[in-house]
């Protein structure tokens, strides 16, 4: 089964060095790039009929819609409830209050601080 990653930030620089950087730990992943989560959602909703297994790391902050607008559309729509997807922020917020926040969405796996660091990725593909 294959294995793909989304990426959900509107930095393409924070994109490219994400994929580089994942791709050297497994050379097998898909990428699928999203500038923002209405593309993100869009984008899922046509990969996730294969059932093959997805990790989504989400930034918060990003136009059109935000990470956590991106969070209540998969909460609202039940697309939580796929066993395949794992999700996971990253966010250079270091404020408090965005993690407390993502824990009430009991699906997301992680909360991150950018940059990604080995170990984060290390921890992120084998949670998923």
């Amino acid at each position: 089964m294959s294995k793909t990653v989304f990426i959900i930030d509107d930095d393409l620089l924070f994109r490219l060095i994400s994929e580089k950087m994942i791709s050297n730990f497994d050379r097998s992943l898909n990428f699928v790039h999203c500038e923002n989560g209405l593309e993100g959602l869009n984008k899922l909703k046509l990969h996730n009929k294969d059932e093959s297994e997805i990790i989504i790391l989400l930034d918060l902050n990003m136009p059109v819609l935000d990470g956590w607008g991106f969070l209540e559309a998969i909460q609202s729509n039940q697309l939580e409830a796929s066993h395949h997807i794992s999700f996971y922020i990253l966010s250079s917020s270091t404020d408090q209050s965005d993690l407390i926040k993502s824990k009430q969405y009991h699906f997301v796996k992680g909360f991150y601080e950018k940059p990604l660091s080995k170990i984060n990725v290390i921890e992120i593909l084998a949670g998923s």
